[in-house]
């Protein structure tokens, strides 16, 4: 699908060069009293959602393959970190921000919101897309040592649900990330509309507290998941990333002047608040894209990792 009809009411586009990956801890804290920078797709509780969803569509062949690339898993700091399953390294990704193994642009796709601008969007193959498949090729060969398909995996789990993040597939205002938030209900003061995507929305939509998802709101993902289209689900990570920049602009920038054509090319854009409609908008997206991400992260391992021995 091409993206060439506009946003609903903002500023029109232009190229945007942004690092949007994560950190986690007490950095984690730092970054969301920052107004814009940085953001987590989806944030640990989303990204945990994305892989414990995933864990329960494995098969037992793939099942046994992750257990076993995951049996001497290291943290950022080369120490056993006791994960064994995909809901736990799946943010693993964003914890080795700034350090030798981060790769900052490919957790997202710089893709146009307003049109086809014609300029190169992924350089060099240096996106989400693009890294899916790169990673994927890695974790298939078991002539690799264990270590490089150890990483593989951890890549892809985060990365699948990176790209069902629709700021994660728009180039506009960074990502979201240039326009910011005003305080109304469960919002905080001074966040993007990227982290309130990535953070907040999955609260409110699961439920979240300490950190933790609700059980009830976990299954549910689990049964929505399962219900999926097996059409939908075989998708590539083309199709994902089209799908999120498609939602990015009808939903996510869907927001009175907030738009393709509006206002000064490249903002400053006006900071917004986020009311009962566009919740109720936002809400079932972000269960949507979390649920089919981890229905297809399982399909792409089941695939991948299924076959013999």
């Amino acid at each position: 699908m091409k993206n060439n009809s506009p946003a609903h009411g903002v500023a029109a586009c232009r190229p945007a060069q942004r690092v949007r990956s994560g950190l986690a801890g007490t950095a984690l804290c730092a970054l969301l009293l920052l107004p814009s920078g940085p953001a987590l797709a989806w944030g640990p509780a989303g990204h945990r959602a994305v892989g414990a969803v995933a864990d329960s569509l494995l098969t037992p062949a793939t099942e046994a393959q992750v257990a076993l690339l995951l049996a001497d898993d290291r943290d950022r700091d080369d120490r056993p970190s006791g994960r064994h399953t995909l809901a736990d390294v799946a943010s693993w990704a964003d914890e080795i921000r700034g350090g030798p193994l981060d790769h900052p642009h490919w957790h997202y796709d710089d893709r146009p919101v307003c049109g086809d601008t014609g300029r190169p969007w992924c350089v060099q193959a240096d996106c989400n897309s693009a890294e899916i498949a790169a990673q994927l090729a890695i974790l298939r060969d078991r002539s690799r040592p264990l270590r490089a398909r150890n990483e593989a995996l951890k890549w892809v789990v985060h990365l699948v649900g990176d790209l069902h993040q629709p700021l994660h597939a728009a180039d506009f205002a960074h990502g979201g990330n240039q326009i910011q938030v005003a305080p109304h209900g469960h919002q905080r003061h001074g966040e993007s509309l990227h982290i309130f995507w990535d953070i907040q929305l999955v609260t409110l939509a699961l439920h979240v507290r300490d950190g933790q998802i609700p059980q009830r709101a976990q299954r549910r993902l689990e049964q929505r998941a399962r219900a999926e289209d097996p059409a939908l689900v075989a998708l590539g990570p083309e199709q994902w990333a089209r799908e999120s920049n498609e939602l990015a602009r009808t939903v996510a920038l869907d927001i009175p002047g907030i738009g393709c054509g509006v206002g000064p090319p490249g903002g400053p854009y006006p900071t917004v608040t986020l009311g009962p409609p566009y919740l109720d908008r936002a809400k079932p997206v972000v269960e949507e894209r979390l649920a089919l991400a981890g229905a297809r992260l399982a399909h792409v391992l089941n695939e991948t990792l299924g076959g013999a021995n």
